[in-house]
């Protein structure tokens, strides 16, 4: 891709949330324990791309745990949602994106009672927020990485996308031709600079962000 102007050619990067941005300490996984034998695809599907509550969840799929043990899973989401945190690496990160004058956008796949933890725990509001809950589609789906793209109101060749799970956050978005690596690579790249076999485009954001040469 060629330009015209002395414009860089990726302008945004876009996170995955959990295990990106940011992580659980208390882990307790109430979802999973929850949806138990009937955690098959749709059942996962219905819970990620549905606004609703554990509880509600619950009804919906005809399962019917004592309230007692309603309770129980519910505190275990409250557990992990007051435990979530931003990953040490990304308040850097984030602020550098922003003095070179990128576009960030966070696209997750989670449940409902989720989404406020993480873009609670964010350094500053994201341009743009695609969460599967809200907009009733999953990662690695084209669809939601073409509305990331949409809201950024850039082209896909304009992003970079950035996670930490190979299908959803490399794979999918290479398919709907954002340029796309694992989290690790890109703090590595960060630091350090690109890998040479890395995409120029990459190798120039992460050039420009890097506080040492790139690597030989």
């Amino acid at each position: 891709m060629i330009w015209a102007d002395d414009r860089p050619q990726i302008r945004a990067v876009c996170f995955d949330g959990f295990g990106t941005l940011v992580e659980i300490g208390d882990k307790r996984r109430p979802f999973r324990a929850l949806l138990g034998h009937a955690s098959a695809s749709a059942a996962v599907t219905q819970a990620l791309t549905t606004p609703m509550s554990l509880r509600d969840l619950a009804r919906d799929l005809a399962i019917v745990p004592d309230e007692e043990r309603l309770i129980e899973l519910e505190a275990d989401l409250s557990a992990e949602t007051a435990s979530t945190r931003l990953r040490p690496e990304i308040e850097a990160i984030w602020r550098r994106l922003g003095e070179l004058g990128l576009k960030i956008g966070v696209c997750s796949n989670l449940a409902a009672p989720y989404g406020a933890a993480l873009l609670g725990c964010l350094p500053s509001a994201p341009d743009a927020a695609v969460l599967s809950f809200e907009v009733g589609m999953m990662k690695p789906q084209v669809e939601i990485y073409q509305l990331v793209c949409q809201r950024l109101n850039l082209e896909p060749h304009q992003v970079l996308f950035v996670g930490d799970s190979i299908d959803a956050d490399v794979i999918g978005p290479r398919n709907t031709g954002l340029f796309a690596m694992h989290i690790d690579e890109f703090e590595s790249g960060f630091t350090e600079g690109a890998a040479p076999e890395a995409p120029k485009p990459v190798i120039e954001l992460l050039e420009r962000a890097a506080a040492t040469p790139r690597r030989a």
